[in-house]
């Protein structure tokens, strides 16, 4: 299951930059609805629901976390294994900066 849904976006450029270095964008509005999260983009009106992973993700990058603490913390409350943690955060953050929901 994808970490991240599309809704009504404008496809944005990719930026490239390691996970300690990006933050949410400040065109970013983020909520948590219980278990999952809705991002909207004010800029381009996007609108974006992430899974319980993926507003984790994106609160612990908020948090100003460097990769390794984001998967550590993953391991913790998701009870998997780095290995998966780590790329469950590759693939959730290139998703995000590809629409444009990351500075760096």
């Amino acid at each position: 299951m994808s970490l991240l849904a599309k809704y009504n976006m404008e496809q944005a450029h990719q930026l490239k930059a390691p996970a300690a270095q990006l933050r949410p964008s400040p065109e970013v509005v983020a909520r948590r609805l219980d278990r999952t999260g809705v991002l909207v983009h004010l800029r381009t009106n996007g609108v974006f629901e992430l899974n319980e992973t993926g507003i984790r993700i994106w609160e612990l990058i908020a948090e100003g976390r460097s990769h390794q603490e984001i998967v550590s913390q993953l391991v913790q409350e998701f009870e998997v294994d780095a290995a998966r943690a780590s790329a469950q955060l590759d693939e959730c953050v290139d998703r995000l900066r590809r629409e444009g929901l990351l500075s760096v």
